[in-house]
């Protein structure tokens, strides 16, 4: 018990640090650590005005807010060469509409640093094709049991489980949060 209250102190006094140094302007590390975001990259910029994604991994790094640097690992897919972060404006991530606000951003992958502009995907036809190049980039493991699967958007949102259509609100809305629940046998799934 006693290792578990030290456990749980050690993890509360990095909590506090971070945002001590998130409040006052900067951070102990280059870019973020694991889940917990950082600040600016350190190191040069790679000049490249086209460089080629295809061999982009899975978890990138992006760097928003130029003025006051924020980075955060993020999930990232290639569509027809582009490059492509499958995200959800909403409660639980906050980053794409600070992004928006300023959309100069640098992207972190392979070692490598770019300079680029974030712009959100509007297209109907491009939203569905990065959100199934995701699916089929980053497959799910799943346990025999019932699941109840959520999306929220502030667009029209489909989601698919292993190719069958499972949550089908594809029309302009406000934020909304659609839900569907499925028994799953043991396996890893496409989402």
């Amino acid at each position: 018990m006693r290792i578990l209250k030290w456990i749980a102190a050690a993890i509360g006094a990095v909590v506090a640090v971070v945002l001590l140094l998130d409040t006052f302007g900067g951070y102990l590390f280059d870019g973020p650590l694991g889940p917990i975001p950082g600040g600016a990259f350190e190191g040069p910029v790679n000049p490249e005005s086209n460089p080629n994604w295809s061999q982009v991994e899975k978890v990138i790094e992006l760097e928003i807010r130029p003025s006051k640097p924020w980075s955060l690992s993020i999930w990232a897919v290639v569509v027809d060469g582009e490059l492509y972060s499958p995200s959800a404006f909403g409660a639980r991530r906050r980053w794409p509409s600070v992004a928006l606000e300023d959309p100069r951003v640098r992207v972190r992958t392979n070692g490598q640093i770019f300079e680029r502009e974030l712009e959100r995907v509007t297209d109907p036809d491009l939203k569905n094709r990065v959100g199934q190049a995701a699916a089929a980039r980053y497959g799910f493991t799943f346990e025999d049991g019932r699941y109840t699967f959520t999306a929220t958007a502030d667009d029209g949102i489909r989601v698919w489980l292993d190719g069958d259509l499972l949550i089908d609100a594809w029309h302009d809305q406000p934020v909304t949060t659609e839900a569907a629940t499925r028994t799953l046998t043991a396996g890893e799934y496409e989402v």
